[in-house]
Order: C-alpha cells, then sequence, then structure tokens
C-alpha cells in the first residue's frame, strides 16, 4: 500500500512537472491521474510509471541530439559566412540555413509538447 502511495505522488510530481515544461497547458479533454489510474492494478501502475520515466528521457535524448546538430551546424554556417565574399552566397549556405530553420523549429515545437 505505501508502495503504491508512493507511486502515485511519483506519477502527480511527474505530470506536474510534464504541465510545467509545456507551458502549463493541458488539453481541456484530459483526465486526472486518478481518473487514468482508477482500476489500474499496482504492476501495471508501476509498468506505466517506468513507461512514462523511459519516454521522457528518451525525449531528453532526442532533444539534446538535436540542439546538438543545431550547433555543428550554426558553427559551420558561420565558419562559411565568415570565408566567404560578403556578396556571394553559396548554395551549400542557402541549404545548410534552410536545415537549420527546419530542426530549430522541430525542437521548439516538441519542447512546446
Amino acid at each position: 500500500m505505501r508502495m503504491l502511495t508512493i507511486a502515485m505522488v511519483g506519477m502527480v510530481l511527474v505530470t506536474a512537472g510534464s504541465a510545467k515544461i509545456s507551458g502549463g497547458q493541458m488539453p481541456a479533454a484530459s483526465f486526472t491521474w486518478a481518473d487514468q489510474m482508477h482500476g489500474m492494478s499496482q504492476p501495471d501502475i508501476m509498468r506505466h510509471l517506468e513507461q512514462r520515466k523511459m519516454l521522457i528521457r528518451e525525449r531528453q535524448k532526442r532533444l539534446e541530439a538535436d540542439t546538438d546538430k543545431l550547433l555543428a551546424l550554426t558553427t559551420a554556417l558561420k565558419e562559411q559566412v565568415d570565408e566567404s565574399n560578403k556578396d556571394i552566397l553559396s548554395v551549400d549556405m542557402i541549404k545548410k540555413a534552410e536545415e537549420i530553420e527546419k530542426l530549430a523549429h522541430s525542437v521548439k515545437e516538441r519542447i512546446k509538447g
């Protein structure tokens, strides 16, 4: 019973934390944590908590990888711009800028939630 209580408190904290990260906006049709977990056995709740933790870790890893890629792309673009003639933009620089824009938009949307 104590483990179930700890699991419930942990899930509430995770849910509250993810709502805060996504700007505090919760979908209108979302159910409370208690409604979602009602009738689930303790092993099911624990499995659900582990899956939720794993999804959060994976999301964080993807965000870190994408921001690292953004850094590398912007650094490479800056080097190209610094080395180029101020009146000429290469096709490669334009493609790199477009790739940066797409990746930055993707990261922004995932951060919003």
